[in-house]
């Protein structure tokens, strides 16, 4: 008989998937008795800390850009037909649904209620890390909390923070921690996620720019739960591909090249170490040519530790969230992608945090690299803690003006010149 025997100084790039065992000891080992209970605990908190990102949000609210102008309007004017309706290209299900939903409550308390559901959905998204479906990647319960943390910390939210219209980005990390963990072990969590996988796709185009990595679970498991989740993910993708295409777009050039490159590095590594301000702000018009050389190798470094420490379909799926994420807002944008809005970073960077909590590399060089790297990230998540506050918007002096259903009401929204009219009987 033979048998077949695995090389003790085998890698994890060696062994495909298959990670080496770990030692549960100490704090490593420790595990919530009632896994339900500690998740519905820490998504509450992760709900306040988002909140607390922003806490104007709640005590001098306001409506921003589409989520005035398209979701509370069309939501308004059209009723449920306006839930699968088009708006740049593809169908927002998920923040038109929210929007659907607030439509029955008092129109005052809109911009408020959005901000919650909003602050709801990212929590939600973000713990999935700490699902047992996750252990396969980050085993220690604790480090899992860790990782829910730093996703709900990530920096550049300035423009997106606790807006309806953010949601779409929370749905796309939803759908690459889907894909990197485990299968549902019950019917119901097989169900859910299935319907999950549905609504996240049609809720923006990162479904489609993902739709590789869905397949990365079914080469790494070959589980009926996987093809099922495959197949709900690309049938789905391609019903908003066939809407992105009968859509009328024009971008412009796109500053591919060296533009795309600088500004991915600025914009997400950057970010990370160096904080919101100094590549937003101190720095905006570029970082110091020496400095990007120095994130450049930072950037060199999180691959090899992740390409390293992680399987190939893990490694993958990861840099190819980044990396096709970046040009996607570079496509998207145009000749204004080399800025790239931080609403195009949100998904690159908790790709990068991902990789970076998840990798077990086998040297100790690149470990003590990742180690030195995680605790920089976290660090830094202390002067990023406190979103900026968006320019007031008087919603009270509005909802003096909502009150009145045969009066036509105009409500200034941010950004800067943006504004809602919602004529008299439209509310």
């Amino acid at each position: 008989m033979t048998t077949m025997t695995t090389p003790v100084d085998a890698t994890p790039a060696d062994l495909g998937d298959a990670q080496p065992p770990t030692a549960d000891i100490g704090w490593r080992s420790w595990r919530p008795q009632r896994p339900a209970i500690a998740t519905t605990v820490l998504i509450s908190i992760g709900v306040v800390v988002l909140v607390a990102r922003r806490p104007t949000a709640l005590t001098d609210p306001g409506l921003y850009a589409e989520d005035g102008v398209i979701f509370l309007l069309e939501s308004l004017r059209d009723g449920p037909s306006a839930v699968v309706e088009p708006y740049n290209g593809y169908i927002h299900l998920l923040p038109r649904l929210i929007a659907a939903a607030v439509e029955w409550l008092p129109l005052a308390w809109t911009p408020v209620l959005y901000s919650i559901a909003t602050a709801v959905v990212s929590a939600c998204s973000a713990a999935l890390v700490l699902s047992s479906r996750f252990a396969r990647l980050v085993p220690a319960y604790p480090v899992r909390v860790a990782l829910f943390t730093s996703l709900l910390l990530v920096p550049r939210l300035t423009e997106v923070h606790l807006a309806l219209n953010s949601v779409l980005w929370w749905c796309a990390v939803a759908l690459l921690l889907t894909a990197l963990c485990d299968d549902p072990t019950t019917t119901f969590g097989r169900i859910g996620e299935v319907a999950m996988v549905a609504v996240s796709v049609m809720s923006g185009l990162a479904g489609v720019v993902l739709a590789p990595i869905a397949a990365a679970r079914w080469a790494r498991t070959r589980s009926r739960p996987s093809l099922v989740v495959l197949g709900t993910w690309w049938g789905c993708a391609l019903v908003q591909l066939a809407v992105y295409l009968t859509q009328d777009r024009q971008n412009g050039s796109v500053p591919i090249g060296p533009p795309l490159i600088r500004a991915a590095i600025e914009k997400t590594v950057g970010a990370l170490v160096l904080g919101r301000r100094s590549v937003d702000e101190h720095w905006a018009g570029g970082v110091p040519t020496l400095l990007l050389v120095g994130l450049g190798l930072l950037a060199l470094t999180w691959a090899a530790i992740v390409v390293c420490g992680l399987g190939w379909t893990d490694w993958a799926a990861i840099a190819w969230t980044v990396a096709a994420s970046v040009v996607a807002g570079f496509l998207a944008l145009g000749p204004a992608a080399a800025a790239l809005p931080d609403r195009y970073t949100v998904l690159p960077i908790t790709a990068l945090v991902i990789g970076l909590f998840a990798a077990r590399p086998p040297w100790r060089a690149l470990a003590a690299a990742q180690v030195a790297l995680i605790i920089v990230v976290l660090a830094l998540r202390a002067t990023d803690f406190v979103v900026p506050a968006r320019p007031s918007t008087d919603w009270a002096d509005s909802v003096d003006c909502l009150d009145d259903v045969s009066r036509e009401c105009v409500v200034e929204l941010n950004p800067d010149g943006w504004t809602l009219t919602l004529p008299p009987g439209l509310r």
